[in-house]
């Protein structure tokens, strides 16, 4: 389902922070861009400028919204763990000939802390690293890969989602709603609770200029980090992590 323009300038493959401060930056430059958004997240928040729901239905039907809707740059600002959706994009593109950038913030694996953490290709690599580390677990990695944990069984896990997972949760699991960003101090209040101080977190490299509260509190507290590590990178397009750059190379792509 789309809302706003017929043939945006730019096509934003979205639902971050960034994607939301770049369809501003574009709209407060003139430029006109549709904001796709694949509906995971079941309440997303408002953003500016037109936009659209849903799937484009693999590479075969986002080819096809390309050739339909004629957008004339592609920027793909969707998680850095959005494995699928980035694939497709590259590939897509590349059939179409159309200019694509993949905006999304710098790994944090070149924070001072990084070599401390336990890092892991994936969540089956995480599952067995924490079964060898102690209770209580804070559990961030998203409602999609609940089902993956849930072989940790009934341990004293605190699972912080955005919605909640489909699957139910063993007995001593809590279940934490809550969206970000979070201040340290909320983090300090969660992690560092002297009747309930986490000693595990499991979270994947959603990266930044700055470490995530989380993770600083984790290394003030001695909380063990188990970071996922991000999937490849497709090998077609370039790859930005300001908005500001990501401006220029749309001017300079449109021509």
């Amino acid at each position: 389902m789309s809302t706003g323009s017929i043939d945006p300038e730019v096509l934003v493959l979205g639902g971050t922070r960034l994607a939301r401060q770049l369809a501003r930056t574009l709209t407060d430059a003139g430029i006109s861009a549709l904001t796709s958004l694949a509906g995971r997240t079941r309440a997303p928040r408002q953003l500016p400028g037109p936009t659209r729901h849903g799937g484009f239905g693999g590479v075969e039907g986002l080819a096809r919204w390309l050739h339909d809707n004629r957008p004339r740059v592609v920027v793909n600002a969707t998680h850095a763990f959005a494995a699928t959706i980035s694939a497709h994009a590259a590939r897509a593109c590349r059939r179409a000939d159309l200019p694509l950038a993949r905006l999304v913030p710098t790994s944090w694996a070149a924070q001072p802390d990084a070599a401390t953490w336990i890092w892991v290709a994936d969540n089956a690599s995480a599952v067995r690293a924490v079964r060898a580390l102690p209770d209580p677990v804070l559990l961030t990695v998203g409602r999609q890969a609940t089902a993956e944990y849930l072989a940790l069984g009934d341990r004293d896990i605190t699972h912080r989602v955005i919605d909640a997972p489909d699957e139910g949760l063993p007995p001593r699991w809590r279940l934490l709603n809550a969206r970000g960003p979070f201040s340290e101090a909320a983090e300090e209040a969660l992690m560092d609770d002297p009747g309930h101080r986490i000693a595990t977190l499991v979270t994947k490299d959603s990266g930044g200029d700055q470490p995530a509260a989380k993770l600083v509190v984790a290394a003030r507290t001695g909380a063990r980090v188990v970071m996922i590590a991000r999937p490849p990178v497709p090998d077609y397009g370039i790859v930005l992590h300001d908005v500001a750059d990501t401006l220029d190379w749309v001017r300079s792509a449109l021509g």
